[in-house]
This record gives C-alpha cells, structure tokens and sequence, in this order.
C-alpha cells in the first residue's frame, strides 16, 4: 500500500485537475453535446495526465537535492527515499512513451503540441525556473499549450479571449505562489528555490495585482464581444454573459485573501480545497455553459429541423 501510495505521489495525480484546461475547446467551442468530441477529449485528457506526470517526475529528478532540504518537498517520495532514483527513471520513459503514443494516435497535431510541451518542460526544469519572471512566463505558455491541443484536437474553435485569460490565470497563480514562498521559507527561500533570490515581495505584489486586473478585463471584454462566428455571435447580442463577470471578481478575491491566511494552499496550488473557491468555480461554470448553450442548441435544433 506505501508504494502505491508513494508511486501516485510521484505521477502526481492530485494535479491532473490542472489539465481539465484541455476540455476549454469542448465547452466554449460549443462541442459539449458532441458525443465523438467528448471522448476523444477524455482520451487527450489521459495523454496529458500521462506526459505531464512525466513531466513533474523529471523536474523532481532535477531537482532531488534541493528537495530534500525543503520543509515541504523533502516529504515526496524521491528526496525521502520512498521511491529509488533507478524506479523514478523507469517510471518517467513509461509514462511520457505511453502519453506520446496515445498523443500521436489520437492526432498528429495534438502529438506534436504534447512534444512541445516535454520540451518547454525540460527547459523550464534545466533554465527558465531559474530566470526571474521568465519562469512563471513559461508555466504560462505551458497551459496555453493545454488548452489549444485540446481546441485542436476537436478541430474547436473558440475566441483567442479565452486563450489569453487561460495565460493570465496562469500567471496570477503563479505570481501567488511564488509570493508565498518567499513569506514561508523567509531567509532560506532561495536555497529550495534559486529565483527566489530575484524576486521581492513589492515586485511580486505588482505582478500580481496586474494579472489579477488584467484577468478581470480579459473575461469582461470576453463577455462582451464573445466569438466572431455569426452563428455564435447570437448568444452574446444581449451582452448577457457580462452577467458571470462577478464570479471572476469573487474567485480572484479569494484567492487574494487565501494568499494572507494560507500560504501552504497557495503554494500547492491546491485552491479548489478551499470550499468557497471550489463553489463558485462551479457555479460559474454551471452558469456560463447555461448562457452559452441554451439559444445555440435552440437556433441549431431549429435550423435542422
């Protein structure tokens, strides 16, 4: 049972919510109800589970050293000795071989953005999470990277708004974590993490008050313009997706405030554990895909008719 407790620590599942972002073309490319869609996006969400769990297990390969002087990372089980570095190697060329296969099989395109993704991966891991700000840029563009290989894969297509607030988002969280590290691990911050010593807490505040304004904008402009396609450009004629706008605000706000009260929930990016963040996550994407598809599928029924 401790091994396999210590092999699911390892592959890192409790941060495969992260790639739901690959289902952003099935919802907002309105390819909810398309049953061909739905599950070739579920076997693209396994390839990307596959190859980013691949991804985290290189980086704490890279990084074992470091780890084991880390209050919090010297618990995973390759710097406490759980699991053999031997063990870790064999686990990392299954899991990225199975992911690239899977990728490849599913779609040649989609293949070649999950290659781009194990290489942005081992450069972050070897340089870019060294560099200041540029190591937060390119956690940015790996999410990016997501959710268009999933638009890609259904041949989706949704308006580059949402493509830029996925980057955005990811630069908040970023910013946020690394801000709290900087407040937990104090003067020892840049022993568990080297670019920590470039960072300063007022530039950090910065970073992420602009992100946060900017993520607000993205998604105001969103829920006004929406789409260009003219079929779809009929759900936001009454500007009624303006309406989720308040959401936005709320789960930014929270996360402002989870920053001051609990920085080990920042750090591990675990947010959807605090119950109020998780409600109106939820709530706003009930909401959204509400307002989304009620008047697509009644205007499409109808033309079909």
């Amino acid at each position: 049972m401790n091994k396999i407790s210590s092999m699911i620590s390892l592959l890192r599942i409790q941060q495969w919510y992260k790639n739901i972002i690959i289902f952003l073309g099935l919802a907002f490319g309105l390819h909810l109800l398309s049953i061909e869609s739905i599950f070739v996006s579920i076997l693209g969400f396994a390839a990307l589970c596959l190859i980013t769990s691949a991804g985290y297990i290189r980086n704490d390969i890279i990084d074992i050293q470091q780890d084991k002087i880390h209050p919090e990372k010297c618990k995973r089980p390759l710097p406490s000795g759980q699991i053999t570095l031997k063990n870790a190697h064999v686990t990392f060329l299954v899991t990225i071989g199975l992911g690239l296969l899977l990728s490849f099989y599913l779609d040649l395109l989609f293949g070649v953005f999950m290659t781009v993704l194990i290489i942005n991966t081992e450069i972050y891991s070897r340089i870019t999470k060294n560099i200041v700000f540029l190591d937060v840029f390119v956690i940015g563009i790996n999410f990016v990277i997501r959710a268009v290989s999933g638009i890609v894969l259904i041949n989706a297509s949704i308006s580059p708004w949402i493509i830029l607030g996925v980057f955005f988002v990811a630069l908040f969280l970023g910013f946020m974590k690394r801000k709290s590290e900087i407040i937990t691990l104090k003067s020892s911050a840049a022993n568990h993490r080297k670019v920590l010593n470039n960072y300063t807490k007022t530039s950090l505040n910065i970073s992420v008050f602009i992100s946060a304004m900017t993520i607000l904008a993205i998604f105001t402009i969103y829920s006004i313009i929406g789409p260009s396609d003219e079929l779809k450009q009929q759900i936001f004629d009454d500007g009624r997706l303006i309406l989720t706008v308040p959401f936005i605000i709320f789960i930014i706000l929270r996360q402002l405030y989870l920053s001051k009260i609990n920085h080990i929930l920042i750090q591990k990016n675990e947010f959807y554990k605090d119950k109020f963040t998780a409600i109106a996550i939820i709530f706003y994407s009930i909401f959204t895909l509400i307002l989304l598809y009620t008047d697509f599928y009644s205007n499409f029924i109808l033309t079909n008719l």
